[in-house]
């Protein structure tokens, strides 16, 4: 019996802690209503203070802010006069313009065909992912996510990107690429760098360059799983240590995000999370927002319980109705609120949907 079949039966997970705690978000009040915000440096107090007083209108209660501690520092006091709570965004494992990891072209994670994300790039030149199965890797972002938690006015830490790198891409942005992904292939199906290979050697017994087709190895798989939960299981401690929240924008519902990016978020250890809901990227339609939010919610409810607040994307519903729509549809679904992708896509028509 492998580790991680027992601890399950024991109720445990493969930290070692307990199936279902609460988590410290069910014991405080939190908001329903968020939006992701990126930064804008260059706009004036002025600026700032009028679109922030349109979040406010729409009963916003909570953003994603990405940044830097200047941005931070400087947001809290106009968010704080609104009463909107402030948490702070960052890239987990796609490290694109981190100065750090450049340093250590090992950290990087190595695709089936053995090629580096430290200078290929799948799909797009953004895309630079390191490996969650070494320890340094880990250290750094860890660090990276504490010293967050420790800014003055940043009431959580919210994960982006804390996954693999696509192995299988969207329908809908396969064409845009030129690419069709009807398998797994070796270029883009991560990772096969030397900690993770002595890694499962050592947990399961078996040598992944000596597997015929890898693909199809179901502990390897799993072993991919469990390196990126047990880093989020690392950073959920560390937040907690600063007494600050942790989140994470997480593909649809668990059994597509382990299908496409080797993302189980079922199994990590948060106080919410923010399934990324965009039904074009799947060429599916408006209703499908409501299965997509009931999937997750099922499946939460057999560990943790944390609140699952459904991530709408705004391109994807131009029109009034279409967001409203949306909305009603997430909460039939069984989200404990929304988030809105993003305050740059907003347009009368979903401000005006939003008002209601």
């Amino acid at each position: 019996m492998k580790k991680r079949e027992f601890l399950k039966l024991a109720g445990l997970t493969t930290t070692g802690v307990m199936l279902g705690l609460p988590a410290i978000g069910e014991n405080i009040k939190l908001p329903k209503r968020w939006m992701w915000l990126h930064a804008h440096d260059d706009w004036s107090d002025a600026q700032w203070e009028e679109k922030l007083d349109q979040l406010k209108e729409i009963n916003i209660e909570a953003v994603l802010l990405g940044g830097t501690k200047e941005t931070f520092e400087r947001m809290y006091p106009l968010l704080k006069k609104r009463d909107i709570e402030m948490h702070a965004w960052m890239w987990t494992l796609n490290r694109n313009g981190d100065k750090e990891a450049q340093k250590h072209p090992e950290w990087y994670t190595v695709s089936g065909d053995g090629r580096s994300c430290h200078e290929y790039h799948p799909y797009v030149d953004y895309y630079q992912w390191v490996c969650p199965s070494q320890v340094p890797v880990q250290d750094h972002i860890i660090k990276q996510a504490k010293e967050l938690a420790q800014i003055e006015g940043v009431k959580g830490v919210h994960l982006d990107y804390v996954r693999y790198s696509d192995v299988i891409l969207a329908s809908s942005l396969q064409p845009l690429y030129g690419i069709v992904q009807d398998k797994e292939y070796p270029e883009y199906d991560f990772c096969y760098c030397q900690t993770c290979r002595d890694k499962f050697l050592a947990e399961y017994g078996e040598d992944i360059y000596d597997m015929k087709d890898p693909t199809q190895s179901a502990d390897w798989r799993q072993f991919r799983y469990d390196s990126v939960t047990h880093l989020v299981d690392r950073i959920y401690d560390a937040v907690h240590k600063e007494g600050k929240l942790l989140s994470a924008a997480v593909f649809p519902y668990p059994e597509l995000a382990r299908k496409i990016c080797r993302q189980s978020w079922d199994d990590f250890k948060l106080d919410m999370v923010f399934p990324m809901i965009y039904n074009n990227f799947y060429e599916e339609p408006i209703d499908w927002i409501k299965f997509a939010t009931e999937q997750g919610v099922k499946d939460l409810k057999s560990r943790y319980k944390e609140p699952l607040y459904t991530g709408l994307f705004l391109p994807a519903l131009p029109k009034q109705e279409d967001l409203e729509k949306a909305l009603v549809l997430a909460k039939k679904g069984g989200a404990k609120g929304f988030a809105i992708f993003d305050l740059g896509g907003m347009k009368d028509p979903h401000w005006e949907a939003l008002k209601k």
